[in-house]
């Protein structure tokens, strides 16, 4: 069945009483293809009879704020025009003890809406046996069971045994327990329970296929397969998880039925780890509850932002409303301008590796210190953005680059080297260039090689190419300098460049001039240590949205 699909545009919906934005990750290509994907493998009509419908379970892998809810909502939406689907936000609910009646319930309450049925209607009623399935999925009812049965705590028999053989008479609270009678009860009644949960389970999928059968008699468009979409599972308390996983492999196998269970399958990893122990090889485990896995392609730094920041707060009107003067300039608020303002930004996130959560923190953090600020001259907005990402990744280089100059000499990790030195080798510096506006002849026009004679300046006002790690160098000399030892620094490299006149000079390169435009805009009393207590102050700010 072809699916039109169309998130361009924003959507509200009675489903999840919610807003959508349009699709500004580029996920729609990926639900078309595990649509067409999906339905083939949940049922086709060019199999045997008895193989048409098939039982399908797809772990959705992607890490935190890669947009994964917001997928599996509008792909719901989408496909609920053609399929009988149910979605079911695992986290919300995970307060119950009981995941499988997490399941069953909202299956009940969203296909019969889909089957236009009442709540009294019977074909949505659970049966005796379902209830008795219910109850004996209680985690602790095997243990309560042989308690009410053998008189005796189970746990306590098997740590009590140790080694002795079976049958011989071990004392507990003062009781004698026959371990041979004990544990013939127990066979007996493992047996009795197994039987009835088989018939228990047996009654429950033959109520899920009536209830999706109600769904497609209510609206013939309809078809098989029907979609099950678990999310936030990686979210829920370990035990809730795992449980969620088992009663979906081995109760819901059913004909007909394809399971989404999206999770950052990493974090799923120490949920189960958590249970079993640190030793215990998750990955395979969780393995075996899917048939495949498909996992998201990280989006763009740029993308995620437009995502989950509030991005406009970086834009030259917002700044200009607040009074602030940012370095390297904003460029004006057009799309354009925009796009090349945050891709600055983020090759300082690319320099050092972040996380998709680690570059939405850092980013709240940048944009929580510029509400803070007011009437600020030459706001240094990328060499703030790498104080607050090596406080981040490494406090202990940190803590050298807020006190030394890069020329520095410095140890760190048993290494002595020059601050500049160990900067370069931690992290990814290499190609990442910065795009930045720049207007050489409003810092000098002429450059004198003697108080007579000079050469006028050839760079043009314009947009210029440096590569991120000059431009952090510089500005770093800047605030770690005096206003009067940058300004010999510069008169001397004017005076250079005016003897030597190298015509082979490259004037498209920026990085001649951050030093000399940073030095006009930062005020005397702006340096190292107000952009440390500018990081100080937003590091505290912590996202806790797991």
């Amino acid at each position: 069945m072809k699916v039109n699909f169309s998130w361009s545009e924003p959507t509200t919906n009675d489903t999840f009483d919610e807003y959508f934005q349009p699709d500004q990750l580029d996920r729609e290509k990926y639900a078309q293809f595990l649509t067409s994907f999906l339905a083939q493998q949940g049922f086709d009509q060019n199999r045997d009879a008895e193989k048409q419908k098939r039982n399908y379970v797809l772990n959705l892998n992607a890490e935190w704020g890669a947009g994964k809810s917001y997928f599996l909502k509008r792909w719901a939406l989408t496909l609920e025009e053609h399929y009988p689907v149910v979605y079911i936000d695992a986290w919300k609910q995970d307060y119950s003890d009981d995941p499988l009646m997490t399941v069953i319930s909202s299956m009940i309450k969203q296909l019969r809406k889909q089957a236009g049925k009442d709540a009294d209607k019977n074909v949505f009623k659970v049966s005796r046996k379902l209830v008795g399935l219910l109850k004996a999925a209680a985690p602790a009812l095997a243990r309560g069971l042989t308690t009410k049965y053998l008189g005796v705590d189970p746990l306590k028999i098997m740590e009590m045994a140790d080694d002795k053989a079976i049958g011989e008479s071990i004392n507990s609270d003062g009781q004698s327990i026959d371990m041979g009678l004990a544990a013939q009860k127990m066979v007996e009644h493992l047996i009795s329970e197994h039987d009835a949960k088989s018939k228990s389970i047996d009654s429950l999928k033959h109520n899920v296929e009536q209830w999706i059968e109600a769904v497609k008699s209510n609206d013939t468009t309809k078809s098989y397969p029907a979609f099950i979409f678990i999310d936030e599972l990686d979210r829920c308390r370990p035990n809730y998880a795992v449980e969620m996983l088992e009663a979906i492999k081995h109760i819901f196998d059913i004909p007909g039925v394809v399971f989404v269970v999206a999770t950052d399958t990493e974090q799923l990893q120490h949920a189960v780890k958590a249970i079993y122990g640190e030793g215990f090889d998750a990955k395979q485990y969780l393995g075996r509850f899917f048939n495949s896995r498909y996992t998201f392609k990280t989006p763009s730094y740029e993308k995620i932002l437009g995502v989950h920041c509030d991005t406009y707060k970086l834009s030259k009107e917002h700044l200009t409303q607040k009074e602030i003067i940012t370095f390297p300039d904003t460029l004006d608020q057009n799309d354009n301008d925009r796009t090349i303002s945050l891709r600055n930004l983020t090759l300082v996130y690319e320099a050092f590796g972040l996380s998709t959560r680690q570059v939405i923190q850092i980013t709240d953090r940048l944009i929580a210190t510029i509400d803070n600020l007011n009437n600020v001259q030459g706001l240094n907005i990328i060499y703030l953005a790498f104080l607050l990402c090596l406080r981040e990744k490494d406090s202990e280089l940190y803590d050298k680059v807020c006190t030394y100059s890069f020329t520095d000499n410095i140890k760190f990790q048993n290494e002595q080297n020059s601050l500049n030195n160990h900067l370069s080798n931690e992290f990814l510096w290499k190609n990442k260039y910065l795009i930045i506006e720049l207007h050489p002849n409003s810092i000098v026009e002429t450059f004198m090689s003697t108080p007579t004679a000079g050469m006028s300046n050839q760079w043009k006002d314009g947009i210029y190419k440096c590569s991120l790690f000059d431009f952090i160098t510089a500005s770093h000399l800047v605030l770690k300098l005096s206003k009067s030892e940058v300004s010999r620094k510069l008169t001397e490299q004017y005076s250079n460049h005016a003897r030597t006149k190298k015509p082979e000079i490259d004037f498209s390169n920026g990085q001649y001039w951050i030093m000399p435009t940073f030095h006009k805009l930062a005020p005397d009393t702006i340096n190292v240590d107000y952009y440390k207590d500018l990081v100080e102050l937003a590091t505290n700010l912590d996202h806790i949205d797991a």
